[in-house]
Parts: structure tokens; sequence; C-alpha cells
């Protein structure tokens, strides 16, 4: 992905190009009994939802704007599946005025 720029924070790491498009946050957004011991989340952003079992939450804070949410518990997880969304949202975010 050319042209992202990576800022690395205490608790999160943000991935942009025009706009940020992804995120991986070390803070759990949330305590809830289903969820793993330990865990990272990584947040992208889309212009429509991804119906997938892989998705913890996803929210439409603008019209035609999605934020989606994946809990992370392990690094097979880090798969092509998500890879292609992230990538996905990078093109998205190129796209934005």
């Amino acid at each position: 992905m050319d042209g992202v720029k990576v800022k690395v924070q205490k608790t999160q790491i943000a991935f942009s190009n025009k706009h940020n498009f992804a995120f991986v946050s070390f803070l759990p957004v949330r305590k809830a009994k289903e969820r793993p011991e330990v865990y990272i989340v990584v947040t992208f952003g889309l212009g429509y939802c991804v119906e997938s079992p892989r998705i913890d939450t996803a929210v439409e804070p603008y019209p035609g704007r999605w934020t989606h949410h994946v809990l992370i518990s392990g690094e097979e997880e880090i798969d092509d599946e998500l890879m292609g969304w992230v990538k996905e949202a990078a093109v998205f975010s190129a796209g934005k005025r």
C-alpha cells in the first residue's frame, strides 16, 4: 500500500493516506463475557456494511460510511480476509473528498 502513513501512539496505531482508514487499538473497548481474555481491536472504514461473523460491531456514523471493529486474539486471525478489508478501506479512504 503505497503512500500509507503510520502513526504509532501509546494505545493505538493509525494508518492513513488522504484520511485515516484503519486503526489497531491495544486498550479493550469494553469488557464482555464472550470476548477473549487478551485481544486487540482492528478498526477500518468502508462504504458498505461487511456481513461477517468476524465483525464484532459495525456502525454507520455518516451515510455511506461504515466503521467496523474486529477482535483479534491470535496472530493467525491476521489473514488474507482481514488484510483485504484493510486494503479496501485504504482505497475507499483515498477516494473520499
